[in-house]
């Protein structure tokens, strides 16, 4: 896209500059709602898609106009949203805003897709990013698959009007369904057997706490470089909040509060902790599901590596 014929004042119009880029909203969303705090120009780069270079020329634009500050030098050198910013109250509200439409979005299809006969469904990455059109895969029972196909479709349409979108919905049943991709958002059902002719084995629970909390270990290692962890638990637990999620409701509002109050260097205590209450708080544990394919596989080699 080429830029404006005439420019104009950033006196009069800061927004032009602060909203003018791509890269600019990017970090913005890092530093302002993502992390919520200081962040290096590195971390930021990888959160937000970008290369080092390129982070670091459009926060100094960013810091120019006040956006973000600037803490600490040298190498240690991190950026920072500021106590008393013109517009940070206003974007980090907007980009609030902007998450919730999309928890909303996956809402209103899960509650599509949730049918006795959907054994699981997942939405897949979105191919072309210019596009409002989304792919759904579902694995079904074999003996709904004449049928089933076209009430989906009904039953998507509102959300199509919704959101103003379009969804394809393929169905498969387990002989010729296709591997769910590792970045893929389950809407319905479970991950395990989609595709995939892996035994799923039967854990006994002392294997299963054992599991769990190696996993809180490498992940617990992980919060040290990516403080956005923690901020990604909470708007995922404050989602599954909001949509209910029955008898479990009690432990992930202890995980709300927690992550609201608790300190990074806390956290990461409770959770490699060996007590009663953290064990129990693991089953219920948000952070894996925020993670991304990358970490996914990261936390599963490091895990399998370790038996």
């Amino acid at each position: 896209m080429r830029p404006p014929r005439v420019q104009r004042s950033r006196l009069k119009y800061p927004l032009d500059a602060v909203l003018g880029s791509a890269a600019h909203i990017r970090l913005m969303r890092v530093i302002l709602h993502d992390v919520g705090g200081p962040v290096s120009v590195t971390d930021a780069a990888r959160m937000a898609g970008l290369s080092t270079t390129g982070a670091r020329k459009a926060l100094e634009v960013l810091a120019r106009l006040g956006v973000v500050v600037r803490v600490g030098t040298g190498r240690a050198q991190k950026y920072d949203m500021p106590e008393d910013g013109v517009f940070v109250s206003l974007l980090t509200q907007l980009f609030e805003k902007e998450q919730r439409q999309y928890e909303d979005l996956l809402s209103s299809l899960r509650e599509a897709v949730a049918m006795p006969e959907v054994r699981s469904a997942w939405l897949g990455e979105v191919a072309d990013h210019d596009q409002r059109v989304l792919e759904i895969d579902a694995l079904v029972e074999t003996k709904a698959l004449g049928w089933i196909g076209p009430e989906l479709r009904t039953r998507i349409v509102p959300t199509e009007k919704r959101f103003d979108i379009i969804v394809e919905v393929n169905t498969y049943t387990r002989a010729d369904a296709p591997e769910m991709p590792a970045d893929a958002v389950l809407l319905w059902g479970t991950s395990e057997g989609a595709g995939s002719d892996r035994p799923l084995g039967v854990q006994t629970h002392a294997a299963s706490v054992e599991r769990s909390w190696k996993m809180a270990q490498v992940i617990a290692d992980m919060m040290k470089s990516d403080p956005s962890l923690a901020r990604r638990a909470l708007h995922y637990t404050n989602m599954l909040l909001r949509e209910g999620q029955g008898t479990a409701n009690s432990d992930l509002g202890e995980w709300r509060q927690l992550l609201e109050t608790y300190s990074g260097d806390r956290l990461r205590d409770l959770l490699v902790s060996r007590s009663s209450r953290a064990d129990r708080l693991r089953r219920s544990s948000p952070f894996f599901a925020v993670l991304t394919a990358e970490e996914r596989d990261r936390v599963l080699e490091e895990i399998d590596g370790s038996r």
